[in-house]
Order: structure tokens, then sequence, then C-alpha cells
């Protein structure tokens, strides 16, 4: 299990570079591992979004 702030810099790695082998390669870990975390955040993500999305449109209809 990775820290919050390794998953936090394999997503910004991965934001700039867009690749999964390239951040994996300059962090030395499996482009799987970068896939799943990358993929977990970015659901996440959508997922507080979505939320928001729902509470402003109660909030204002």
């Amino acid at each position: 299990m990775k820290s919050m702030a390794e998953i936090s810099r394999i997503v910004d790695l991965y934001d700039l570079y867009k690749s999964y082998r390239r951040v994996a390669r300059e962090l030395k870990i499996s482009p799987n591992t970068v896939k799943k975390y990358v993929l977990r955040v970015k659901d996440v993500q959508e997922g507080l979004a979505n939320e928001i999305l729902r509470v402003v449109y109660l909030v204002f209809s």
C-alpha cells in the first residue's frame, strides 16, 4: 500500500506524462501499479464531481 504522498506523486507524474510506463520507469515501480492508482484516483475524483453536481442541483432547484 502506497502512502498518500506516493499516490499523489504517481498521479501528478501521470498527468504530466500521460504514460503508465514512463511514470513506472521514473519511480521504479510496475506500470500496473501506476495504472491501479491512477484509475482509483480518477474514479474518486469523478465520483466527487458527480456528488457535488447533485448537491448543487438539489440546492438550486
